[in-house]
């Protein structure tokens, strides 16, 4: 056996060795993931929603103080896993940090920083325990993303005044291309003479 096939068996075993690693740490959230019943999930979005007021207002208060505040998504990622007694959820959501404008009502100017809020559950005798207080995770993103970030939010606040006016004038919203109207033919001014017969 020369040297290049018994490096490229190790490297072949090397690969499975890796797959079922990863395939091993993959299954257990999956079935996590697939054991929470819809009850369950609606159980969790409930408490959940009721912790992440608090910090939603806390974030607005920043805002109207002209304090940096979190513009934070009411979305949330769902990282369910498998854990001693149960299931553990990670649940995150994620926004964009801003220093607002003085005096102004507008989302500001971007810091180019984005926090994770991050909240930890475990389903425990069919009800839902907080197992972790909730943390921030911060994520720099540099000037350039700070900018872009920024432009975005114009671009937003633009299109959301434009929608409300609008809906103030009651006119209707404007399409990307006019829509095509049969008119028909003019007459031509002069008709060409009848052949006599």
């Amino acid at each position: 056996m020369t040297d290049a096939s018994r490096r490229s068996r190790r490297l072949k075993a090397a690969g499975c060795l890796l797959g079922a690693i990863v395939l091993g740490l993959a299954l257990p959230h999956r079935a996590a993931a697939q054991a929470l019943s819809h009850l369950q999930l609606q159980a969790l979005n409930d408490k959940l929603s009721t912790e992440f007021g608090y910090y939603l207002g806390a974030e607005e208060e920043k805002h109207a103080d002209g304090k940096p505040y979190i513009d934070l998504s009411q979305r949330f990622e769902y990282m369910p896993s498998g854990g001693r007694g149960g299931i553990i959820v990670h649940a995150k959501c994620a926004g964009a940090e801003y220093v607002p404008n003085k005096g102004e009502m507008t989302k500001g100017i971007a810091t180019g920083r984005i926090k994770y809020l991050q909240f930890t559950y475990a389903l425990r005798n069919g009800q839902w325990v907080e197992v972790a207080k909730p943390y921030w995770q911060t994520q720099s993103l540099g000037a350039k993303a700070a900018q872009r970030m920024t432009e975005a939010a114009e671009r937003d606040e633009a299109a959301e005044e434009a929608a409300r006016e609008r809906e103030i004038r009651g006119t209707p919203r404007p399409t990307a291309r006019p829509a095509a109207t049969a008119t028909p033919a003019a007459a031509p001014a002069n008709p060409p003479p009848r052949p006599l017969q």
